[in-house]
């Protein structure tokens, strides 16, 4: 109990201390590369719960659904990350913006071809520290316009 007690502490801690937007980009991109894609994920409910809107909190919480194959939110999440993020013209943004949508449409015919063991063979594979985020360039652009000001 008292060990549960000092995680969610810690958690909280961190959460607070990750949440900083003067290097939004690098505090999301280390947390993930880390393998503490759970704090990412709380950073991008965190944006979400004070804007449904904001695309930085959508594309984390996609990407985080995506690499832990929660199936049956990823596309809701992807067609959310496609409608707010064609509203969004900044410059460095809209460079990327699609190449990004390629990738989320790559997911999104691969996706169903996932059987239930390949999904159950791949889920812990998310655990995995060292990995890139994939929405890195995009997250770049996002603080190179600005957005995180």
């Amino acid at each position: 109990m008292k060990s549960d007690k000092l995680f969610i502490a810690s958690a909280i801690m961190s959460l607070a201390c990750h949440a900083d937007t003067t290097n939004f980009f690098t505090n999301v991109t280390n947390l993930w590369f880390q393998g503490d894609k759970t704090t990412v994920l709380a950073i991008a409910e965190q944006r979400l719960g004070a804007n449904t809107n904001d695309i930085a909190g959508l594309i984390l919480k996609y990407e985080f659904q995506l690499e832990f194959l929660e199936m049956s939110s990823i596309s809701n999440s992807a067609q959310r990350v496609l409608n707010v993020g064609a509203t969004i013209t900044s410059t460095n943004f809209a460079q990327v913006f699609p190449n990004y949508i390629e990738n989320i449409h790559a997911a999104l015919i691969f996706l169903p071809h996932y059987t239930p063991a390949e999904i159950l063979e791949d889920k812990p594979k998310a655990l995995i520290p060292h990995k890139p985020l994939v929405a890195t360039d995009i997250i770049k652009a996002l603080q190179d316009d600005g957005f995180f000001q």
